[in-house]
């Protein structure tokens, strides 16, 4: 499941029918395989493998949202431990936040047989460059590794200037620290580090937008 993007996206797009995709043979990540139990890597093909060492588009990293669709119930989802909101507009909207309830430490889904149904049908550019045969797997691990590593950076100075609410996805806490420091108050020192996570929230939105997001999340 790649939900807004960093620059403030909507969740993933729908970039294939899953009727489709099972008539052609293709097979999706079963994120259900738990790595600390698998045994091996050797158990796991490389697309299996790639979502598990990744969980940037569960974690809110990359998205604020997943957007339920006509075939996603609601109060299943609920149950299973997800917040589904409904936003007051016409047509009605109703969406489960991000970073997802459901994702767990070693990259797997507990709810893999309700997930919604954006999350079965999406697959971001570095999985669909791996199953194309465009790019290897150990290419597409350090794709992820340098996500990772950019992530990581802007949480770190997002900690640095005040925000420890891990419960909220990227974005939406990079927008609050900025509306935060723009309201006053902030000394040379915090402005100075707003200056760096700008830059570096730009480098991961930039590497999002090349490698992970589809042309249809980009529309």
């Amino acid at each position: 499941m790649l939900p807004h993007r960093p620059a403030g996206t909507s969740g993933p797009t729908q970039n294939r029918n899953v009727a489709d995709k099972e008539s052609a043979g293709w097979s999706e990540p079963r994120l259900a395989v738990h790595a600390s139990t698998a045994g091996s890597w050797s158990n796991v093909n490389s697309g299996e493998q790639l979502c598990l060492a990744c969980g940037l588009c569960c974690d809110g990293t990359l998205f604020e949202h997943v957007r339920l669709g006509p075939a996603d119930d609601a109060k299943i989802l609920k149950a299973r431990g997800l917040p589904v909101l409904v936003a007051r507009t016409k047509p009605r909207i109703v969406h489960s936040l991000q970073p997802c309830a459901a994702l767990c430490t070693d990259g797997s889904c507990r709810i893999y047989s309700d997930r919604p149904t954006q999350c079965r049908t999406f697959e971001c550019g570095v999985y669909a460059d791996l199953q194309a045969g465009r790019i290897r797997l150990a290419a597409a691990l350090r794709l992820i590794k340098e996500a990772r590593r950019r992530a990581d950076r802007v949480l770190r100075l997002l900690r640095e200037l005040g925000d420890h609410d891990e419960s909220l996805p990227l974005a939406q806490r990079f927008r609050r620290t900025l509306q935060r420091l723009e309201s006053g108050g902030a000394d040379d020192s915090a402005q100075a580090t707003f200056a760096e996570l700008g830059q570096a929230f730009h480098r991961l939105t930039l590497l999002a937008h090349d490698k992970f997001y589809t042309r249809s999340d980009k529309a």
